[in-house]
């Protein structure tokens, strides 16, 4: 009798099972990556590189939306070549989350360069998103089987609700929230003027009272585990509109790249400073990330400095 339960109980969830599996498989161009990790942005970036990138890469560029939208892959090209070059930016990623997924990530492979573009939002007091998940990381980046992977973060609601979301996430480029991933893994946002959120165009820089000390240090570990790592780092830090520049801005904003400045320095890195000229607000699609044009200008500006 409890042989014939359990079977019957096995019975009941495979076919609980098998709708959200045909349902996906139905709509497999926008299954999500693994649920390696609580971001989105993180997990298919992850996925993104194992599919494509080399054993070896040149140049690796990580951080926030930052570099994931601001740094432009056919300027980073122009500058420096016929590269094997990744952008591993991606949303939700700040100066804490940099130390643990940039380090996994250089230590996988092997740069010459690391590449960071990033502004004081990177350091606003937030919740560590990867705290937890270092371990499933570097398990999936290393090689772990995708279909093992998504067995041991099985969660049927959230692939089912993330694959209708990436209808838009992976398909329109002024979606904020957009991941279609370009030959090298940067997404240009290409948002028209008529869906510009003005919300987020009129966010200016965070107050400095809400700036985390502990994401400085952490930024700090990373920028000294890159120099153990015999590695180059790159900083750039983007700039907000000019529309949003007060000398109270500036003033944070001055405070602010003194102090990346004195971490990096020190260790033989480079932090290349944007507020140095004016970024007209055409240029952007809100308060700090940049359109076609802008992405463009700003990583040609920026690497023409090095």
């Amino acid at each position: 009798m409890i042989i014939s339960f359990i079977a019957r109980i096995l019975k009941l969830g495979s076919f609980a099972l098998l709708i959200p599996v045909l349902y996906l498989m139905i709509q497999h161009r926008y299954v999500p990556a693994p649920r390696v990790t609580p971001n989105i942005a993180v997990n298919e970036k992850l996925a993104f590189a194992r599919n494509t990138v080399p054993e070896k890469l040149d140049v690796l560029a990580v951080g926030s939306s930052m570099t994931l939208n601001n740094l432009n892959t056919e300027a980073v090209l122009d500058h420096y070549g016929k590269i094997a070059y990744l952008n591993a930016g991606a949303w939700g990623t700040g100066a804490s989350e940099v130390r643990l997924l940039g380090s996994i990530l250089a230590k996988k492979y092997h740069p010459k360069t690391v590449i960071v573009a990033t502004n004081m939002m990177d350091f606003k007091k937030e919740e560590n998103v990867l705290a937890e998940d270092s371990a499933s990381i570097a398990s999936y980046v290393n090689g772990s089987p995708t279909w093992f992977s998504y067995l041991r973060h099985w969660n049927a609601p959230y692939y089912l609700r993330q694959s209708e979301s990436n209808k838009l996430r992976f398909t329109d480029p002024a979606n904020y929230e957009y991941l279609g991933f370009d030959a090298c893994g940067g997404a240009t946002l290409v948002v028209p003027a008529d869906r510009i959120d003005h919300g987020r165009f009129n966010a200016g820089p965070p107050k400095s009272e809400l700036m985390d000390e502990e994401r400085y240090l952490a930024f700090t570990d990373f920028a000294k585990n890159m120099r153990a790592m015999n590695i180059d780092l790159v900083v750039l830090e983007s700039a907000y509109r000019d529309g949003l520049r007060t000398k109270e801005n500036d003033a944070q904003q001055a405070q602010h790249v003194e102090r990346l400045r004195a971490m990096l320095v020190p260790l033989g890195h480079t932090l290349i400073d944007a507020n140095e000229r004016h970024w007209p607000d055409s240029l952007y699609v809100d308060g700090s990330h940049f359109g076609k044009a802008g992405s463009k200008e700003f990583t040609a500006w920026c690497l023409g400095r090095l």
